[in-house]
């Protein structure tokens, strides 16, 4: 998928879906591979329409936490839609554009689109300002057609990137697991630490949470850690270490199996699984590591990474 920052003048005629797709959700799925049915039916040229910053994060809004990373929405986008462009653009010089221009001028005569996908809530143009209802009138005139998603509901509830959020920082990875269609991941390279784990036996990898981030509940978590394409058995703590008077919010993981090579500055992506405790101070370390083992033992009695494909 051949990423673009701004619109061609006027492009093949295609078929686009539009949407932030933060997390990727079922919902999400649902819109992208709508658009990729289509696309292969009709031989327009598949297309996503997306911000690279979400417009929450650009006005500095408290809700712009993300469940995924730039590189990790765009290639999600890219293998469940099988678009060959994804048009990945600066919201800000998007913000004043009113609806109807957005719709006539973007979509029609410059992207040139004869199909357009799109959720049921979905927003547009200044002030977000545009909903469902002005897209189908505005593309209508043009002869496009426009197909809305309805909502994907679980539990009397539509299946949404805030609910997503809510659930992590509530620790319900478990559930949130579920909407996503996949476990919710922390990417990033290994840093340095103290190294305090390895005097108790439980070396540990270290990794900053990615800017932005949302932040699941502080504790421990049953994880797996994926290293060079394998995914590892670990146990995961996401906070401040306040046993060894940690500062500043981390991503701490032991691995089960055993690793060869030095991880340093590898890229490790750290997928939680399940969450098991709250974070809390311990007298010392040994007393660390004892509940450590315990929470292993238990998530081994539960069987968590055999349900989830290790």
């Amino acid at each position: 998928m051949q990423i673009i920052n701004d619109i061609p003048l006027r492009g093949e005629p295609c078929c686009v879906a539009l949407g932030f797709f933060d997390g990727t959700h079922t919902g999400h799925r649902r819109i992208l591979t709508s658009m990729r049915s289509y696309a292969q039916q009709s031989g327009l040229l598949p297309c996503v329409f997306t911000f690279a910053q979400s417009p929450c994060a650009a006005l500095g809004k408290s809700e712009s936490q993300a469940l995924r990373t730039y590189s990790q929405r765009l290639s999600d986008i890219g293998e469940i839609s099988g678009a060959q462009l994804c048009f990945a653009v600066d919201f800000m010089k998007y913000r004043e554009m009113s609806a109807e221009k957005f719709a006539d001028e973007v979509l029609i005569e410059r992207m040139n689109a004869k199909a357009v996908f799109c959720g049921f809530n979905f927003h547009f143009g200044k002030g977000a300002a545009g909903n469902t209802q002005l897209l189908r009138e505005r593309c209508e005139m043009h002869g496009t057609d426009v197909f809305i998603t309805e909502p994907v509901c679980t539990g009397g509830e539509p299946i949404s990137s805030s609910r997503i959020r809510r659930m992590i920082a509530d620790g319900k990875v478990y559930a949130a697991n579920a909407l996503l269609a996949k476990p919710f991941s922390i990417p990033g390279a290994v840093v340095h630490g103290k190294e305090n784990g390895r005097t108790v036996g439980i070396p540990t990898i270290n990794q900053p949470l990615p800017d932005g981030f949302v932040v699941p509940r502080f504790g421990a978590y049953a994880s797996f850690a994926v290293i060079g394409g394998r995914r590892y058995r670990a146990v995961t703590n996401i906070g401040v270490r306040p046993t060894v008077s940690g500062c500043g919010v981390n991503c701490e993981t032991h691995i089960l199996e055993p690793v060869s090579g030095e991880l340093y500055g590898e890229n490790v992506v750290t997928e939680l699984l399940w969450f098991e405790r709250d974070e809390r101070k311990f007298p010392d370390l040994d007393a660390l590591a004892a509940q450590i083992h315990n929470d292993i033992d238990h998530i081994t009695q539960l069987g968590i990474y055999e349900k989830l494909g290790a």
